[in-house]
């Protein structure tokens, strides 16, 4: 029912697509459905997204304000994204956990400031997708830049500018490793590391 309600916004969102790179009624559109409070505004953005995304789950949670702000954006299986959340480019593993007020940006270098006196709105930029392996979790107000390996935890408020290891907790602006996960279970490292090295970290 929520494709058939919200066929008017995805389908001009599509249509945008097809004629060209511009994301402005896609974003536009996204802003309008990240207001739609409790479990009817999740669905109308579950349908909304699955339609306008690269690829988006049937099942996964998107929180009230929260915008993705490019189509260039893979939602896996089980993913639950907290309120008041904003996602640039991103390859979102299956059954990640993302707080609230999170930004995951689209890299690091998203703003040049090579050139001195030229405004740092006209020096262009690097938009590249970051990678959120499966099972992560990223804990409420963290800033990520970098890829999220799988079965890491991201502490509270933590920056992340440099890639996280699998199995690990970091914390702290810029993250750093404060814990291996797994230490003592083998087993379970190594199918962490396994699933890392593969470069399953998204569907």
């Amino acid at each position: 029912m929520c494709l058939v309600l919200t066929a008017p916004w995805w389908g001009l969102a599509r249509l945008e697509a097809g004629l060209g790179d511009s994301e402005r009624v896609f974003t536009a559109f996204a802003e309008l459905f990240s207001l739609f409070p409790g479990a009817a505004g999740v669905y109308l953005r579950q349908a909304y997204y699955r339609m306008t995304l690269e690829r988006c789950a049937a099942d996964c949670h998107v929180g009230f304000g929260t915008i993705f702000t490019h189509r260039n954006l893979t939602i896996g299986e089980g993913v639950y994204i907290g309120n008041r959340c904003t996602v640039g480019m991103a390859r979102i593993g299956r059954d990640v956990t993302i707080g609230s007020n999170v930004d995951v940006l689209s890299g690091r270098h998203q703003h040049f400031t090579r050139a001195p006196g030229i405004p740092v709105q006209r020096q262009g930029g690097e938009y590249v997708p970051v990678r959120i392996g499966p099972n992560a979790w990223i804990g409420n107000s963290a800033v990520v830049m970098a890829d999220v390996g799988s079965d890491s935890v991201v502490g509270a408020g933590s920056v992340v500018v440099h890639a996280v290891p699998a199995g690990s907790v970091v914390a702290g602006n810029p993250a750093v490793v404060k814990k291996r996960l797994f230490a003592d279970e083998p087993g379970l490292r190594r199918a962490a590391t396994v699933r890392e090295r593969s470069g399953k970290t998204a569907p």
